[in-house]
């Protein structure tokens, strides 16, 4: 994922993704807040072919099985959900 913030919160969910959740790549603006071709053309070739790329690859392959397990029939999503209905229900 590249992070390329263009309105106003996005700015915040640049930092989220790139620095906190660490699943995407910055992508660089110039001064006029415009992108190069050369820079996306640089951000994507890190995410298919260098270090940085991979790092976020297997970053995303752990989030994705992380949910998986968590939807799977005794996965703490579906335990929470369980109990919140439960938690509905007149006695």
């Amino acid at each position: 994922m590249l992070a390329w913030p263009l309105y106003v919160e996005q700015g915040h969910n640049k930092v989220v993704l790139v620095q906190e959740m660490k699943i995407a790549l910055p992508v660089d603006e110039s001064e006029d807040g415009l992108v190069s071709s050369e820079e996306v053309e640089k951000r994507v070739g890190e995410l298919m072919e260098r270090e940085e790329g991979e790092t976020v690859r297997e970053r995303v392959l752990a989030m994705k099985e992380e949910a998986e397990a968590a939807l799977s029939p005794d996965g703490s999503s579906r335990l929470a959900l369980a109990k919140l209905i439960e938690s509905w229900k007149c006695e």
